[in-house]
C-alpha cells in the first residue's frame, strides 16, 4: 500500500494548495514543477530549444471479481526525458524540426497480478503505461521537414508508428481506451510508445480539409526485447523480418455538423511484408498480413466563449487479418467533458468502452488442443489447459483534476467484462488513480 498512501499525500497537498499564487510552488498557473529557471526556459523555447520531463504514475487495485480476488494494489510508473529542437530558429532551416525522446517504465501490472487467468494472453491492462519492459528506451530521434508552402511533410528516423497513424486521444488509464488500437492487437508488427523503430513518413496535405499519410517502418523483433537497457537502444538493423506500410486518409472539416465545431475523421490500412504464422494450422505461414481501421473525434458541443470547453466523443475501429491475427476487431468508443465546472475550465470527466474479439480459429486452435490433452471443459487447476479467449470488454468513468498545467490527477473506476476474453473468469472492478507531472 506503500503507492498508495504516496500518491494520497499528494493529492491531499495539492487540494490544501489550492489558493497558492501564482509564483509558488503550487500555483495553478505553473507551467512546469519546477518553474521557468528564471525565465532562461521561455527564452530557451524563444530560441527554438524546448525541453521535457515528466513523471506518470498509474495506481490500480481490485475490488471485486478477476481470477484471484485477494486484494492488492500495484503501481506502474513511466519517466520521459525529452527535447524538442525548432530548426528554423536555431538554424534557419525553414519548416524544420527535430526530436528525441527517451523513457523509463518500472512498476507491476494489476491485471497480469489478479484479473486474468494467468494461462491466458493479456488482452487489456487496467494500467495503460505498463509494458514493453522496465528498461531504457530510445522512443523518438527523428527530424520532419515540409515543403511547398509545408503543405509536404517528410518524417524519418527513429519514432512509434501511432506517432503520425491511427493515433487518437487519451483520455483514460484503461489501456484498450487509451490512443490508437492497432499496437495492442497486432503488436508483431505495430509498435507504439514507448518502442522506438527506424520509419519514415510523408504526408500529404492535397486540399484544406484532406490530409494523405504514406509510411514505411522496419519488423524487427529486437526492437522489443527487453532483457537489458541496450535493448532499448538497439539501432542495428541486423534481424529486420520485413516493413509495415500504412497508408491513411484523414479529413478535418472547417464547417462540421456540429455548429462548426473542430472534428476528425480518418480512415487507414496497412500491408506487413514480414512473413506471418497461420494462428490456427501449425506449420503454416503467410507472405503477409493486413489490417483496416477508422478513427473518428469530434467536438459537440461548446461551453460559453471558451473553444475547449464542451463534449467530445470518439470511435475507434480496428479489421485485422483474420488468417494471422489473434484479435480479429476492436471497437472503443469514449466520451469525455471538458471544463465541468466554470472555475475547473481545465477539469474534464470521462467514460469510455473498448471491446476486443479474439478470432474464433484461435479460439478452434485452443479447443482442439485442450481436447487432445483430455479437457472438455474449464478446469480451473490444471496448468496444461489453455483457456478458451473469447470477447473482452472495458468500461471505465473517470475524474481529470488539472491542478495545473504542471500537475494531473485522474481518479478512476474500471470495470472488465470476461478478463482476457474467457467468460468462466468473473468479471473485475478495479479502482484506479494517474497522476501526471510535468518538471
Amino acid at each position: 500500500m506503500q503507492h498508495f498512501f504516496k500518491l494520497s499525500l499528494l493529492s491531499v497537498a495539492l487540494l490544501g494548495s489550492q489558493f497558492a499564487s501564482a509564483n509558488e510552488f503550487w500555483s495553478q498557473d505553473r507551467q512546469w514543477l519546477l518553474g521557468d529557471w528564471n525565465g532562461e526556459r521561455k527564452q530557451l523555447e524563444d530560441q527554438g530549444y524546448k525541453f521535457t520531463t515528466s513523471i506518470m504514475s498509474q495506481a490500480a487495485t481490485n475490488l471485486a471479481g478477476g481470477y484471484n480476488d485477494d486484494n492488492t494494489l500495484e503501481n506502474a510508473g513511466q519517466l520521459t526525458l525529452g527535447a524538442t529542437f525548432d530548426l528554423n530558429k536555431i538554424a534557419g532551416w525553414e519548416n524544420t524540426t527535430a526530436a528525441i525522446m527517451m523513457t523509463k517504465r518500472d512498476g507491476n501490472s494489476l491485471t497480469l497480478e489478479r484479473i486474468k487467468d494467468p494461462r491466458s494472453s493479456a488482452l487489456g491492462n487496467t494500467q495503460e503505461i505498463y509494458g514493453r519492459g522496465k528498461i531504457w528506451r530510445l522512443t523518438q530521434a527523428w527530424v520532419k521537414t515540409g515543403f511547398a508552402d509545408n503543405t509536404v511533410q517528410f518524417k524519418i528516423g527513429r519514432m512509434g508508428m501511432s506517432d503520425d497513424f491511427n493515433s487518437s486521444q487519451c483520455e483514460f488509464q484503461n489501456l484498450l481506451l487509451c490512443g490508437g488500437q492497432l499496437g495492442k492487437s497486432i503488436g508483431s508488427i505495430w509498435y507504439n510508445w514507448p518502442v522506438g523503430l527506424w520509419g519514415a513518413n510523408v504526408k500529404y496535405q492535397f486540399a484544406p480539409e484532406w490530409t494523405l499519410g504514406l509510411g514505411a517502418y522496419e519488423v524487427n523483433p529486437d526492437n522489443v526485447k527487453t532483457q537489458s537497457d541496450s535493448d532499448g537502444f538497439n539501432l542495428d538493423m541486423n534481424n529486420v523480418e520485413g516493413a509495415t506500410i500504412p497508408v491513411e486518409l484523414a479529413w478535418k472539416p472547417k464547417l462540421s455538423m456540429f455548429d462548426g465545431l473542430p472534428g476528425e475523421y480518418k480512415l487507414g490500412a496497412l500491408y506487413s511484408t514480414a512473413e506471418a504464422k497461420d494462428v490456427k494450422t501449425t506449420g503454416k505461414v503467410h507472405d503477409g498480413k493486413q489490417s483496416f481501421w477508422l478513427n473518428a473525434q469530434q467536438q459537440l458541443t461548446q461551453q460559453g466563449a471558451d473553444p475547449k470547453r464542451g463534449l467530445y466523443v470518439s470511435f475507434n475501429g480496428v479489421i485485422n487479418d483474420k488468417a494471422t491475427t489473434t484479435v480479429q476487431s476492436t471497437q472503443q468508443i469514449a466520451l469525455w467533458y471538458k471544463g465541468p465546472l466554470e472555475n475547473r475550465p481545465n477539469d474534464s470527466v470521462g467514460f469510455g468502452l473498448a471491446n476486443y474479439v479474439v478470432n474464433e480459429r484461435v479460439q478452434d486452435r485452443q479447443i482442439s488442443t485442450n481436447q487432445s490433452r483430455g479437457y472438455d471443459s474449464y478446469d480451473a487447476f490444471a496448468s496444461d489447459y489453455i483457456p478458451i479467449q473469447r470477447d473482452e470488454l472495458n468500461v471505465e468513468l473517470n475524474y481529470t483534476y488539472q491542478w495545473s498545467p504542471a500537475v494531473m490527477l485522474r481518479p478512476n473506476l474500471q470495470y472488465i467484462h470476461q478478463p482476457a476474453g474467457v467468460k468462466e473468469v468473473d468479471d473485475a472492478w478495479v479502482a484506479g488513480l494517474s497522476m501526471r507531472v510535468n518538471f
